[in-house]
């Protein structure tokens, strides 16, 4: 790399890489004569296989070492890299459009962030080439039939913006779409999203960074916009027990996090006991109940355990019942207070209400409306 030197019209060249003496040797011998006036010293051109690497670095101080460092850095950057990796870069710094040398450097050492496609350097080719992957992306699927008639020039520079790229003299330049790893903490559900034929996996509970990414992938600003096509649980029989009605991602991913904290706390077979009793008709409502999972205990099958718990809730301590033992049918009393607790059984437990409770079981006749045959 060479950096062209100006001073009062007078020019000089510096070799990079360069040391601090030698930097400040080449600037003595460009203000020769001027050392005692004011002299403005620039950096008015660069010689690198760069070619628009000048704005970067055109404010460097030369009387800096640690400038001076960070030229050399980039400088031994730039000869290590491969010709294809010179134009990607030259594109990156065309893609990033503003930046200072510091800035020049981080991108030379960031290249992996960046890709290029040297076919693409106009808006159709971008459209051609988004119809042409269809297959693979899942985006942007078309009848055979219709592609002779499509607007490639007009797809292509809808999505341009979307993807953050620039046209360049080498190719397409867009910075790499990271997916966000979504394995960061234990997935409790699997949304499957769909939107214009396009379909998104989505696990939760999901960051707002992860919310955004699945957003973009499907096109789409507002997940209104989309359809919860599935909802998958890790947990077991939830498949079941919650509805699908009136599900909205961001009360799925809310859901999802309240999973979480059950699973952590143990609750899962108390929500699942909870959901069959109260049968939820729509999605929110079974959210409020994971919500509110304190409202519900699940409890001991015996009968006699029960009684026994029912009389300490009701102040009496060890010594009370040890001293009614053998006076008292713990069995009877558990089973009435178990009736009026309303105590309900379920595939996965005893459970009962605290607030309110459980509503009795309806009569068989009572289910059928009072008919009987």
């Amino acid at each position: 790399m060479i950096l062209y030197l100006e001073c009062r019209s007078y020019g000089i060249s510096l070799d990079i890489p360069t040391t601090r003496d030698e930097a400040a040797s080449t600037i003595f011998s460009l203000i020769a004569g001027f050392e005692d006036e004011p002299a403005e010293i620039s950096i008015s051109g660069v010689n690198s296989p760069i070619p628009n690497l000048y704005p970067y670095i055109q404010h460097a101080d030369l009387e800096s070492g640690a400038d001076i460092e960070k030229l050399n850095t980039l400088d031994a950057r730039i000869n290590g890299m491969t010709q294809e990796e010179q134009r990607l870069f030259s594109g990156a710094l065309e893609l990033e459009c503003t930046g200072d040398l510091d800035f020049a450097v981080h991108v030379a050492n960031s290249l992996d962030r960046y890709e290029i496609f040297p076919k693409i350097k106009t808006d159709e080719d971008l459209g051609r080439f988004l119809v042409d992957t269809a297959f693979i992306t899942g985006k942007f699927r078309f009848p055979e039939e219709a592609r002779p008639y499509l607007d490639y020039a007009r797809i292509g520079a809808e999505q341009r913006d979307t993807l953050g790229g620039a046209y360049t003299a080498h190719g397409f330049v867009k910075r790499r779409e990271e997916a966000p790893v979504q394995e960061e903490t234990p997935k409790a559900m699997l949304l499957t999203l769909t939107a214009s034929e396009q379909s998104y996996p989505l696990v939760l509970p999901a960051s707002e960074r992860q919310l955004e990414h699945a957003k973009k992938s499907l096109g789409i600003e507002d997940f209104a916009q989309a359809v919860i096509a599935n909802a998958e649980y890790t947990a077991p029989y939830l498949n079941q027990l919650i509805p699908m009605d009136s599900i909205t991602v961001e009360d799925a991913n809310e859901m999802a996090l309240c999973l979480q904290r059950l699973k952590k706390d143990g609750e899962i077979m108390k929500y699942c006991a909870a959901l069959e009793v109260e049968e939820p008709s729509t999605f929110t409502e079974a959210l409020d109940m994971a919500i509110d999972i304190d409202d519900y205990e699940l409890i001991s099958d015996s009968e006699r355990e029960y009684g026994r718990q029912a009389l300490r809730r009701m102040g009496a301590n060890g010594e009370v019942l040890e001293a009614i033992e053998g006076h008292t049918d713990f069995d009877q009393l558990g089973s009435e207070m178990m009736e009026e607790d309303g105590v309900r059984r379920t595939g996965f437990g005893l459970v009962r209400r605290l607030g309110t409770p459980f509503p009795p079981v309806p009569e068989p006749d009572q289910q059928m409306g009072g008919l009987s045959c």
